[in-house]
């Protein structure tokens, strides 16, 4: 009889343990498999730092353009002091693989002298892989929407200029707020953009099929770069196809 009683015990004992073991090895349903990804951060011109912090939070990683050096957040007040310019890093994953995002800061005093406001000036999307114009273009969640009724594609000696082909009222609106960071520039029809940049080669650029080294979202002018390239080098740009995107998300970001 006493050790009927101890074997209850013990087997009372047991079968918690049992039970929270088995809800701990819950195995994986139909909605776990076929939930949507995480939507990914974007990045927008003129947004300010603060407003941005505030959807990204402090950036793991900063760079140093002038030294082309990437730092870590203990050493951002040295570079700053230094340099003066440091752009923050985030990375993203797309369906190409990881993008290295650098977001640079501009001053803006339109607002005050005394107290201006911090930002985003531009955008640098960095490829981890080759790909062609089309494909990165593609792999850019920003350009996806502002160029989603069209982007018209100018080609001019090693870069593409890519300028939304009939810009929204608050693109232009954005762009009359930037333009006074492009002083003593040609940016009459200037709008957001990008302008494409490609890997260095012995060869000439061909526009389409040439590997993308970056992307950088940006205030562009078509007519202003074609003027200055006249000037300079009495070329007129590569009229490319115009770039209509596809509907499909491209990648998230951290």
């Amino acid at each position: 009889m006493r050790c009927f009683a101890l074997l209850t015990l013990l087997l009372s004992a047991l079968l918690p343990a049992q039970t929270s073991s088995h809800r701990a090895r819950r195995p994986a349903t139909h909605s776990d498999a076929t939930a949507a990804p995480p939507a990914p951060m974007k990045f927008a011109l003129w947004e300010k730092q603060e407003d941005l912090r505030k959807r990204t939070g402090t950036p793991k990683q900063y760079f140093v353009p002038r030294i082309q050096k990437i730092i870590r957040p203990g050493e951002l007040k040295y570079y700053l002091d230094t340099y003066k310019k440091v752009d923050d890093v985030f990375y993203r994953e797309t369906r190409h693989g990881e993008i290295r995002i650098l977001v640079a800061y501009a001053v803006d005093g339109s607002r005050s002298h005394l107290n201006p406001d911090i930002r985003v000036f531009k955008v640098h999307f960095i490829f981890d892989k080759d790909l062609t114009l089309r494909d990165a273009l593609a792999d850019i969640d920003e350009l996806r929407g502002l160029c989603s009724d069209g982007c018209i594609l100018n080609g001019f000696s090693s870069s593409v200029i890519v300028q939304p082909a009939a810009p929204s009222e608050a693109q232009i609106v954005l762009a009359r707020e930037m333009k006074p960071q492009w002083r003593g520039q040609d940016m009459s029809d200037a709008t957001p953009g990008a302008e494409v940049f490609y890997q260095d080669s012995p060869y000439p650029v061909d526009f389409e099929h040439s590997p993308v080294e970056r992307i950088d979202l940006t205030l562009v002018s078509n007519a202003g770069r074609e003027k200055y390239v006249m000037s300079i080098m009495n070329k007129r740009a590569t009229v490319l196809d115009v770039w209509r995107p596809h509907g499909h998300r491209a990648g998230t970001a951290h």
